[in-house]
């Protein structure tokens, strides 16, 4: 617990900082998680003999960044041109370069390029930095109250085999907790209760199947921890499973409901 807490001390406020920034140093910013958790993935899989094309991801991620104007078609085309890349890559390298490995890659790209993307184009557009922000802490509200609902009442456990120590009441917990705090935002920001509440709902249920899908990532490689990046917390995977799905959420929100 207390390797966990000064890691959040440490890690919480630089991250904030490059938020408050913005502009080409989040971009930066942003691409160094994405290489750092794509390397997490390609350790995990490496040893199962399904190869991760980091220096392709890289090339990927930098040219969805900075080619301007950022713009999802933008993002679209980029996407095209790396799954061209790879299946050139699965002609010429046959059969060393397997369909599990050009599948593989493809799940890596849209697994974490793509957010951290949407949370640099969120970040870029209309009240940005309140966006962006709302994506933490909708992500940290869930996380926290699951973890304090978790210890102090859990019993019941529905998911043993994915993530053991994982309890219904903390669900809840994280739940009610997510929905609370995004009622006090929308009352903040002078917008609608009922709206931030159902946001906090579904942003709750999001971050927490993004946590699940992380586990049994983990579980199906058998491994602890995505990383050791951070103490007390794992990898950059384990720190962001659940914003990576929280992020489009809060994208629709904003896109389809705050119009």
């Amino acid at each position: 617990m207390f390797q966990r807490t000064v890691t959040i001390l440490v890690w919480a406020p630089v991250f904030l900082a490059f938020l408050l920034l913005g502009s080409w140093p989040l971009a930066i910013f942003f691409i160094g998680i994405i290489l750092l958790a794509v390397n997490e993935m390609k350790n995990m899989v490496e040893p199962k003999g399904i190869q991760i094309d980091l220096p392709a991801i890289a090339f990927l991620s930098s040219g969805a960044f900075f080619t301007q104007p950022l713009a999802e078609k933008n993002l679209i085309w980029m996407f095209f041109g790396f799954l061209v890349y790879l299946l050139a890559k699965k002609v010429l390298l046959f059969p060393s370069f397997t369909l599990n490995s050009l599948a593989m890659n493809c799940f890596t790209a849209l697994y974490i390029v793509t957010p951290f993307w949407f949370g640099y184009y969120l970040r870029s557009g209309n009240n940005g930095l309140a966006w962006i922000l709302i994506v933490c802490l909708l992500t940290w509200a869930y996380d926290i109250f699951a973890y304090l609902a978790g210890c102090f009442l859990g019993k019941n456990r529905p998911f043993p085999d994915i993530s053991p120590n994982k309890s219904t009441e903390g669900i809840i917990g994280g739940l009610l907790g997510s929905v609370v705090i995004m009622v006090l935002v929308g009352l903040s920001m002078n917008l609608s209760a009922l709206h931030f509440g159902i946001l906090g709902l579904l942003g709750g249920i999001t971050a927490q199947i993004g946590d699940l899908v992380e586990s049994s990532l983990k579980r199906e490689y058998n491994i602890k921890d995505s990383g050791h990046l951070l103490p007390g917390h794992g990898g950059i995977l384990d720190r962001f499973d659940s914003w990576i799905l929280v992020v489009f959420v809060v994208i629709l929100f904003q896109r389809y409901v705050i119009l």
